[in-house]
């Protein structure tokens, strides 16, 4: 409802499906040229609030968070881009899936590593027993990990995976 009354973007992803409701240019530019989505379905609020829903993104700054932050006390908020913030359910995160794929494999922590170059990331890469940042990354997320990698765009994965011995 605050989305629709104030009018800013918000994603919602479930299980297979992502809809945007109120896109707008930056919802574009970012969807659609820099993450290279091939399509972002548009749906309205009343197509959305029965679907059950994992994640929303609604597309606001952080001088709106204070605002939005007293309906969300179930709720975490990890911010990967200055214009929006992934909301997803408290204990949901990148942390605790790594963990609940570790218990299921049967491996300790130490056998996980963790790639991120977001915010959002910060968590997992904390979770992990090898953190590993992006070098595009900023310097909270470079400072969270363990090593230092080469951009995304620098084959910063395969640069890692080759400096731990992994290939």
């Amino acid at each position: 409802e605050i989305s629709r009354r104030e009018g800013f973007p918000t994603i919602f992803v479930g299980e297979k499906s992502m809809k945007v409701c109120q896109p707008d240019e930056e919802v574009r530019k970012i969807f659609y040229e820099f993450l290279h989505v091939e399509v972002l379905p548009v749906a309205t609020f009343d197509e959305v609030v029965d679907i059950e829903t994992y994640q929303m993104t609604p597309f606001f700054t952080t001088d709106f968070e204070p605002k939005i932050k007293p309906y969300l006390n179930q709720c975490e908020l990890n911010r990967w881009y200055p214009t929006f913030v992934d909301i997803t359910a408290k204990g949901n995160t990148k942390a605790h899936g790594i963990q609940v794929i570790l218990d299921h494999l049967h491996l300790s922590v130490d056998d996980a590593m963790a790639f991120g170059d977001g915010g959002n990331d910060i968590p997992m890469l904390l979770a992990a027993g090898t953190g590993i940042a992006m070098g595009n990354s900023d310097d909270k997320v470079k400072a969270a990990a363990d090593y230092v990698t080469t951009s995304v765009d620098d084959n910063g994965i395969a640069n890692a995976l080759q400096r731990f011995g992994l290939i």
